[in-house]
């Protein structure tokens, strides 16, 4: 265990190839230093087996910027306590019963403000990621989870919308359907280069960071990988997910239009029985109906434009490739890998503009259950969490030749 190590990696941007000491630990690019006691802490606290020795030791990048939608959550619950505290004031500056509820609702939405904002802090800040030569960890305190190389059917690397270099990089393994439904996952969030986490996993070479990994999956392909077919999606590009979460945000926006005509007309009214404009009363009245009313066309605004205009984004920034070795979406700032492998199995379903879902049935070394990708399901998988399946493809006799049951016997 007393080895004596270089001090410095090979060159810039390597993924480390021995344990690193914890008070320098940052990204993956990191000094190759380790000593018996700091192999010792990781062998303890990941609980590795006597046989397994850590390659790769790594912890999310500090300062990196939330995900849009928690910001977005947060709003909405400032959103939610400044009117319930208007309202409150409202209810007694007029000497109406209710306020207390108001006061509560208020409460209730601050601490879930406070909780969203110290979640990430204590929830994923904390946590550590190690390699071995058989498994992949994550720990966060005295909980460790393990996933196993070889179980691996799927990878996504979710690249950071503001930070270059920077992205989560989640492990899958494939879920059965049926009753032995069940789901395996590991998240190695806000990682320095992701790709060459992903590359070390593969056992290939690793590759220098482009200046556009993040938006091209071809800067993702190994030296001597081969693109053997390639495509995009076709048609509306919007799934029944999209066009519900649309028709949800415009009965949203419809019911603050309402809501806007009924209390703002109320308010042209008091000044009719007696309470002026710019009274305590008729200001708090307005503050609260405003306040309620922007939140709510926020809401249904942001639904309809989540829904229609950026699934339509999205699926312009779509690509299908279908390598030697490998099957890789991308669409945005995520990019799903799939070992040929892994495919057993296509399954097609038409579509009424007359182009086909190709869904990829899985199969894995270390279990004979299949994964069928959500092909027989009820509701088609969601197309933002980009599983493995090509939405609106029209060349499904080129994708039925690359993948016939001929190639194939893994379960054999």
């Amino acid at each position: 265990m007393n080895r004596q190590l270089p001090t410095e990696s090979r060159y810039a941007g390597t993924i480390p190839r021995r344990v690193c000491p914890s008070d320098v630990l940052q990204s993956v690019r990191l000094n190759d230093v380790t000593t018996s006691t700091e192999e010792t802490r990781v062998r303890r606290d990941f609980r590795l087996l006597p046989s397994e020795e850590a390659e790769w030791l790594a912890r999310p990048v500090s300062g990196v910027p939330r995900a849009p939608l928690h910001h977005v959550a947060v709003l909405s619950c400032a959103g939610v306590a400044t009117a319930s505290v208007l309202f409150a004031a409202l209810l007694r500056a007029a000497e109406f019963e209710g306020a207390g509820a108001c006061i509560a609702v208020a409460l209730y939405a601050i601490i879930f403000l406070v909780g969203l904002e110290l979640w990430p802090r204590y929830a994923k800040d904390p946590c550590e990621f190690a390699m071995t030569e058989r498994r992949v960890f994550w720990r966060r305190g005295g909980s460790v989870r393990a996933f196993d190389k070889k179980a691996l059917s799927f990878a996504r690397i979710r690249w950071h919308q503001s930070v270059r270099g920077v992205g989560s990089i989640e492990l899958v393994r494939a879920v059965p359907f049926g009753p032995l439904m069940r789901q395996e996952r590991i998240v190695l969030h806000d990682l320095d280069r992701p790709d060459l986490v992903l590359a070390r996993l593969r056992n290939v070479e690793e590759r220098p960071l482009a200046e556009d990994v993040e938006s091209r999956v071809l800067e993702l392909l190994d030296p001597d990988e081969q693109v053997v077919w390639g495509g995009g999606p076709e048609g509306w590009m919007l799934g029944w997910r999209d066009i519900a979460t649309a028709l949800g945000g415009a009965f949203v926006v419809l019911l603050s239009l309402g809501y806007a005509s009924t209390t703002f007309g109320a308010l042209a009214s008091l000044e009719e029985v007696g309470l002026p404009v710019g009274s305590l009363v008729w200001s708090l009245f307005f503050a609260a109906c405003l306040v309620t009313f922007v939140m709510l066309a926020s809401v249904g605004c942001g639904l309809v434009w989540w829904g229609v205009v950026r699934a339509r984004a999205e699926g312009r920034d779509t690509e299908y490739l279908v390598t030697d070795r490998r099957v890789l979406i991308r669409r945005g700032r995520t990019v799903l890998s799939l070992d040929r492998s892994r495919v057993f199995d296509v399954a097609e379903l038409k579509t009424f503009l007359g182009l086909t879902h190709i869904f990829f049935i899985l199969d894995g070394p270390e279990g004979r259950a299949l994964g069928d990708s959500g092909a027989l399901s009820g509701l088609l998988p969601s197309r933002d969490t980009v599983p493995p399946v090509l939405y609106d493809v029209r060349d499904v006799v080129a994708l039925r030749a690359l993948f016939g049951r001929g190639e194939r016997d893994s379960l054999s």
